[in-house]
């Protein structure tokens, strides 16, 4: 075998090994208060030795920056798939709630994210807040758009409407968190959207 040939099954390796390890990390954190999470409960998710873990992670801060990444990465995703779309504008903020709705609700690493937002040190927590700011500019300039293409139709201050809609949305995710894990988010966001229409496209609900 060449160099390059085991260099590259030495990467993959490693590649493989880091992705069970941060699925593991999910797994425990969505449901375990950071604080009392150890690399110890990391390394036996992922069916790792401790040793191997912690040559990829060497504290719990390490694995909480790379689930943070993660969540942004796969959040970013369903961004960037809304704002590709031909649709009116409109069209992609729905799309857009319901598929970060639906990623909340299915993926273990977005979990991980959300739920050990309050107990991570400062600098992360800054990390997590990145993409809820992220979250409030794209929301803002979906309802500029859908006001310019016609797709919304209210007079009101778009900054506003995305204030709005984004404080529904967090109230939806802060409730289904407590009550079920944030399975039940897609059908809660399904129920607000007569309301989130009520004041986008008012004249459509009279």
């Amino acid at each position: 075998m060449n160099r390059t040939m085991q260099a590259g099954r030495t990467e993959r390796r490693d590649f493989d090994e880091q992705c069970a390890v941060l699925e593991a990390a999910g797994r425990i954190l969505s449901s375990t208060p950071y604080d009392r999470a150890s690399l110890a409960d990391v390394a036996d998710g992922a069916g790792v030795d401790l040793e191997l873990l912690e040559e990829h992670f060497c504290t719990m801060d390490d694995i909480a920056a790379s689930v943070l990444d993660v969540q942004q990465e796969r959040m970013t995703e369903v961004l960037s798939r809304v704002m590709e779309s031909d649709a009116h504008s409109l069209d992609r903020l729905l799309a857009l709630i319901h598929g970060v709705a639906r990623l909340m609700a299915d993926d273990p690493l977005v979990q991980a994210g959300m739920a050990m937002s309050d107990s991570l040190p400062e600098d992360l927590q800054d990390t997590g807040r990145g993409f809820y700011e992220e979250w409030q500019k794209v929301t803002e300039t979906l309802i500029r758009e859908g006001i310019a293409d016609g797709s919304v139709t209210s007079g009101q201050d778009p900054a506003d409407l995305a204030e709005l809609l984004n404080e529904i949305f967090v109230g939806a995710q802060v409730l289904a968190g407590m009550k079920d894990r944030w399975s039940s988010l897609p059908d809660r966001i399904l129920l607000a959207q007569p309301l989130i229409l009520s004041f986008l496209v008012p004249s459509a609900a009279k």
